[in-house]
């Protein structure tokens, strides 16, 4: 939102508000930034007799430029995350979820539940989505889609006769007519500088009606019906193509068999491993600080047997940990590698314990390898009263079953117990998910490796490598193998 003392600019998620509000800023001197994506509700009261300008798209290229921003952006924002399912969905599904957010469909009421286990209390300090638990909390209609919802929120009463809507496809045109209209003194000069700014914040992509299918339009014909009436809007096909483009993601989780938890095995004799589990003294847990280095797993403690501090994407590294426990792990390794026919190598092997009475909160894991790694689970130590929830869907993952898990979206952990709670976890990496950069950055040490052969090097001497570990814990595991 951004005020003057001729009019407030609201700013409509991709409807030209970036392009506007800069032109606005460096035009009109007593332009002032009241919050980012504020919904007129939070307008000043300084402000409430002024004109309201905002912008309206066509709701079906508006879906379009929503999806593509935030797919192609390296931030996502956690509305996107959680209609998307952790980036796992293709356009379609992804647009569906978001049109039918606020339906009493069981599985927008898990999305709705999840958003509001993420979401901010309030719009203080937003710089993204610009939704609070208490949106979510009254969002609940199945007549109106995600963006009629929306653009009612932001601007009010649409009959307001001091409201002022421009329409985006003739976002210049139309601007400049209702800065004239209301006598802004600098009407010229915001038009000269949008001959020379230009659109901002685009989002590459192809023409709008290469994402749709006739189901898709036919909804957003349906649950937008009172924008696209108003303003006159219909859908337009592309003259010079008909194809629909290709959205779907090339990695999958859970194997696309399943959107948060997939059970892939059930029967699993981990008696041995657990009772060993209970016999790692208190200093061993202690000694990953994984507690302090990661603010939401402040509650856990961590033994690390396959693991890179940087979370390398290839040649994982095998610590000493390992080698003690080799009898018990390997058997688990071989069902996770029979389970993917081998493609693929473990990246990571950890025994993560939860505190008695603790909680993992909701969150979203972020970097390349966490996101292209299909994240395994092996309950060890756990009773009924531990409840792991993800997108919306809570499970009691029980001993002696395995369970891959879809961690791209939100997750937490609650342990409603006087027990610690424990388990394996461990990312397989398929072969498909490695990237040049990352064989680039494993095998940078090759050289040495082989100089490594032709010698002697003791197992608590530093790895000739450079990695700074000791050679057993690094190029030296290949030899104890």
């Amino acid at each position: 939102m951004l005020v003057t003392d001729k009019f407030t600019l609201i700013h409509m998620h991709k409807t030209g508000g970036q392009t506007l509000n800069s032109i606005i800023a460096n035009t009109i001197n007593n332009a002032a930034m009241v919050g980012y994506h504020y919904p007129i509700s939070h307008l000043p009261k300084s402000c409430e007799q002024l004109p309201i300008v905002g912008f309206v798209r066509n709701p079906w290229d508006w879906y379009v430029s929503w999806y593509c921003f935030n797919r192609y952006s390296n931030i996502k924002n956690s509305l996107y995350t959680v209609v998307s399912d952790g980036e796992q969905a293709d356009f379609k599904t992804t647009i569906t979820n978001l049109i039918n957010l606020g339906s009493d469909a069981k599985s927008s009421q898990l999305y709705r539940k999840t958003l509001i286990s993420i979401l901010p209390e309030s719009l203080e300090g937003n710089q993204g989505v610009g939704l609070t638990q208490q949106c979510i909390i009254d969002f609940s209609t199945n007549n109106q889609g995600y963006y009629s919802w929306l653009f009612n929120r932001m601007h009010g009463d649409l009959d307001n006769t001091n409201l002022h809507i421009g329409q985006f496809e003739n976002l210049q045109q139309n601007f400049i007519a209702i800065m004239s209209n209301l006598a802004v003194n600098e009407t010229e000069q915001l038009n000269a500088a949008f001959t020379s700014t230009g659109k901002l914040n685009t989002s590459k992509r192809e023409h709008y009606s290469h994402y749709y299918d006739n189901e898709l339009i036919q909804l957003i014909a349906e649950k937008e019906a009172e924008l696209i009436t108003r303003y006159h809007y219909h859908f337009q096909a592309d003259n010079q193509s008909t194809a629909i483009v290709k959205t779907d993601h090339s990695f999958k989780k859970l194997l696309n068999k399943q959107k948060n938890f997939l059970l892939m095995k059930n029967d699993i004799n981990v008696t041995q491993l657990t009772h060993e589990a209970k016999q790692i003294a208190t200093e061993i847990w202690a000694a990953s600080n994984r507690n302090k280095r990661f603010e939401v797993h402040s509650d856990t403690q961590s033994v690390h047997f396959i693991f890179d501090h940087n979370f390398a994407h290839f040649n994982p590294t095998y610590l000493s940990s390992y080698y003690h426990f080799i009898h018990l792990l390997q058997p688990i390794e071989n069902i996770i590698s029979e389970y993917f026919k081998s493609d693929g190598f473990i990246g990571r092997l950890i025994m993560a314990k939860l505190s008695a009475n603790g909680e993992i909160p909701p969150h979203i894991d972020t970097g390349y390898s966490l996101l292209h790694c299909h994240r395994i689970h092996v309950p060890l130590v756990t009773n009924e009263n531990v409840i792991f929830t993800i997108g919306g869907e809570g499970r009691n993952l029980k001993v002696g079953e395995m369970w891959e898990i879809n961690n791209a979206t939100v997750h937490g952990v609650e342990n409603n117990s006087n027990e610690d709670r424990i388990h394996m976890i461990i990312d397989w990496i398929p072969n498909s998910t490695v990237r040049a950069e990352d064989r680039a950055e494993g095998g940078q040490f090759q050289s040495a490796v082989e100089a490594m052969q032709q010698q002697k090097i003791g197992d608590l001497q530093p790895c000739p490598c450079g990695s700074r570990k000791r050679y057993n814990e690094c190029h030296g595991r290949a030899q104890l193998r």
